[in-house]
Parts: C-alpha cells; sequence; structure tokens
C-alpha cells in the first residue's frame, strides 16, 4: 500500500505523539558540550550524539514511530498478515528491520547492489538494483503483489514526525539555543527538527548542510522540486 501524497502534512502534535510514543524504545540521546569545537569556533557547539542508537543512527525514531502507526491503524493481525517494505543503502534498513523485530512486524528491504548488509534481525533482505532508485522501483512493486506497506526513509509523515522528536530534545536540554544544524539528505530529518524547533522556540535558527557535489536539495529547492544529480 502506498500513501497518497496529500497526506505528507506533519504538525508539531505528530511530532509529540511520537515523542511520547517512542520513547520506551529508543535511546534519548543528551547534546553534548564540546570543548575543542567551542575552543575552535568561539562560541558554545553542542553535539547531540545520536550514533548511540542501537543500530547506529538516527533513524531509528521514525521508524519506530511508523511501524507503531501501522499496528494501530491495522491492529494485532498486521503482525501475521501484513508486514512492512522499504528501499534504503544502509541505516533505513537497519532501523526498520530492529525495529520491526522488537514490535513482531515482519520487515523486507530492498538494497541496491553497491550496499549489500547482511541479514540482520531477521528482515528479508532483498539486494536488487544499481542504485537506490531502482531499487525502490523494485520495492514498490512488492507492494500490491505481497499485501506490504512501503514506508519511505525520508519523505513519510511518520518518519518526518519521528526525526523530529529530536527537535523536543534539542529544546529541553538547551532552552538557549540560538542555532541548529542539521545534514541534509532527503531532508526528511531537517523537516522534523524545524517544525519542532520553530514551533518551541521559533526565534531560533536552523540551517541545513548538504555535500557539495551532491547538493540535492539546494538544486531541489532551485527548481521548485525534486531533480536528479549526477
Amino acid at each position: 500500500m502506498m500513501r497518497a501524497r496529500e497526506s505528507l502534512t506533519v504538525t508539531f502534535a505528530d511530532i509529540s505523539r511520537a515523542h511520547v510514543g517512542i520513547r520506551s524504545g529508543v535511546v534519548r540521546t543528551v547534546c553534548e558540550r564540546s570543548h575543542f569545537l567551542s575552543e575552535q569556533l568561539g562560541a558554545n557547539i553542542y553535539l547531540k550524539p545520536e550514533f548511540r542508537q542501537f543500530t547506529g543512527s538516527f533513524k531509528e525514531r521514525g521508524a519506530r514511530n511508523a511501524i507503531l502507526q501501522l499496528l494501530r491503524k491495522h491492529g494485532e493481525s498486521f503482525k501475521s498478515k501484513g508486514g512492512v517494505i522499504s528501499a534504503s543503502a544502509g541505516n533505513h534498513a537497519l532501523a526498520m528491520a530492529y525495529h520491526g523485530k522488537e514490535l513482531g512486524v515482519p520487515v523486507t528491504v530492498v538494497m541496491p547492489t553497491v550496499a549489500p548488509l547482511a541479514k540482520k534481525f531477521g528482515a528479508r533482505v532483498i539486494i536488487e538494483g544499481a542504485h537506490i532508485g531502482e531499487s525502490k522501483e523494485f520495492a514498490e512493486s512488492l507492494v500490491e503483489n505481497e499485501g506490504l506497506v512501503y514506508v519511505n526513509g525520508y519523505d513519510d509523515p511518520p518518519i518526518i514526525a519521528g526525526a523530529g522528536t529530536i527537535g523536543i530534545e534539542i529544546i529541553d536540554d538547551l532552552p538557549e539555543v540560538d542555532a541548529v544544524v542539521v545534514p541534509v539528505g532527503g531532508a526528511g530529518l531537517i523537516a522534523g527538527i524545524s517544525c519542532a524547533i520553530k514551533t518551541l522556540k521559533p526565534e531560533c535558527k536552523v540551517y541545513g548542510v548538504e555535500p557539495e557535489f551532491c547538493a540535492s536539495y539546494c538544486k531541489a529547492l532551485a527548481a521548485g522540486k525534486p531533480v536528479p544529480t549526477e
């Protein structure tokens, strides 16, 4: 089952519900002051160590939230008659696999040949596609055939809401924060964090940073729509 594009609105209420829902299953990381960065930059620099999540990334927040929402919607039968599928080159796949196992939901992940992942946490791992775009196309072809629900790694409301819980924790730890710097890939992380930060402290600035040679978000903003990058 693919979700309608019209349902992509994410509010602070969604993030707040996610914050309550996932807190028993993810690590509540604490913002830590970096002495060396603070000294080098002449400012108080804090880091939020999301690598301390069990699978090593923030992706766990959205993955758990998405699976919990599907369980609430479909009930316990989803554990035996349903399941989720995602295309991922690594972190999202690990997060879905781990929390699927924790919550008793079958997980299938499709990965490109350039980023194979050994079978983890009982998930079904399919290596298909020369790149993530081809993996996603293959995953979507299995949705209707196998009665699965596709969970996008960044362009999905529960995923964005889960990521946004980081913003709540930042303000909780550092109510005096002036600016938050967020890495940008698919932009789900910065979407969620920005919503939370700007709701709780509108004057706080949020900066997105992406690789110079893969500036997909900047190009998308300039074009007014997602565009391919070389």
